[in-house]
């Protein structure tokens, strides 16, 4: 590997965000590249590490939808299951497959971004109790909302679609999805020894102090813990950069689920209002030939992707969210052209 222009390219990218910490592995085959840069705590000026704890948000959809593939594989669900006979009322309900749940194409309107989901209070925090966070809210505000396509016509990324699944999960299985999760895949999977859906809103230690970046665009505030019901299967999962790399080439290989779950799973349509060779599969992003998944949280940003054909893997970790913007993913790609100028064209 050409680790002296990755270090460039990731101190580059480092800059140019004006991030407080970031780190970044690559695996390539048997060689391993890694690098932290900037600070895990502001106030004491511990340097950031690569090995913490992080939330990973939306790489929680690849979990969920990994247990819902293995409940169809065992017979006890469909991929043409409709969704009003789990979870009935929301718009379009008796035409909206699990499949369609799966790979964002169910046109249900989503909860994120509507003010009535989150608790009333004068200062908001997500580090409050489970009574605030129940997921009937979010089915609700999906049951008033008009749905925003029909079922099928076109694919627009949403969280709605897997707090349903896991709904659908626990009434398949009649479980907590969090003991699903934790319980029917990543036990399931030797490794992953850092890799929860958690009870509680700490991360365990050791991990980094989280910021977001305020309008003005320069000041850094100090967030505090998240209650992983605010955002339940959808992305309430925590792990570690060592364990997204075991988890992104069991993605990509499918060992956990049958040969054609696992086809379903890597099949991708194109996500509305995203760039060309942006596409999603079942609860996997597509990147050109890389596949993996992103995820943007309050305090913190991770991506995880695989380039099979090159044998090579790559994760990124910040302790800091700018609004929506995906600044692992970035950084990822920014790191993978570097290494395979053409991987876009897989």
């Amino acid at each position: 590997m050409a680790c002296d222009t990755l270090d460039f390219v990731l101190e580059t990218q480092f800059y140019e965000h004006r991030l407080p910490g970031l780190g970044a592995v690559v695996e390539v085959g048997d060689q391993r590249w890694e690098l932290a840069l900037g600070v895990s705590d502001l106030s004491t000026g511990e340097p950031f590490r690569i090995g913490d704890h992080y939330r990973i948000g939306c790489v929680t959809k690849s979990f969920t939808a990994t247990a819902v593939l293995r409940q169809i594989d065992r017979g006890r669900l469909g991929f043409d299951d409709t969704l009003e006979s789990f979870v009935p009322g929301i718009p379009n309900g008796e035409r909206i497959t699990i499949e369609q749940l799966l790979n964002m194409s169910s046109g249900v309107a989503n909860f994120v971004g509507l003010p009535d989901w989150l608790p009333t209070r004068d200062e908001l925090s997500f580090d409050t109790a489970d009574a605030d966070w129940p997921q009937e809210r979010k089915v609700d505000l999906m049951r008033s909302g008009p749905a925003t396509f029909a079922p099928g016509a076109k694919a627009d990324y949403c969280d709605s679609n897997y707090i349903l699944l896991g709904l659908v999960l626990e009434q398949v299985t009649g479980e907590r999805a969090a003991d699903v999760l934790n319980g029917d895949v990543v036990a399931a999977l030797p490794g992953l020894t850092a890799t929860e859906f958690p009870s509680a809103a700490a991360l365990p230690d050791p991990r980094p102090t989280i910021y977001t970046r305020l309008p003005d665009g320069r000041t850094l505030r100090e967030l505090g813990d998240m209650n992983p019901n605010v955002l339940w299967t959808t992305g309430g999962m925590i792990s570690t950069v060592d364990d997204l790399l075991i988890w992104v080439r069991e993605l990509a290989e499918g060992t956990l689920l049958s040969p054609e779950s696992q086809r379903a799973r890597l099949t991708p349509i194109h996500l509305d209002r995203r760039r060309a060779f942006h596409r999603y599969g079942l609860g996997v992003q597509r990147l050109g030939a890389l596949l993996g998944h992103n995820s943007v949280m309050p305090g913190s940003s991770c991506a995880v992707y695989r380039y099979p054909a090159e044998d090579a893997s790559i994760a990124v970790v910040t302790n800091m969210s700018a609004n929506v913007d995906a600044i692992s993913m970035e950084i990822a790609l920014e790191l993978m052209r570097t290494l395979y100028p053409r991987f876009v064209d897989g």
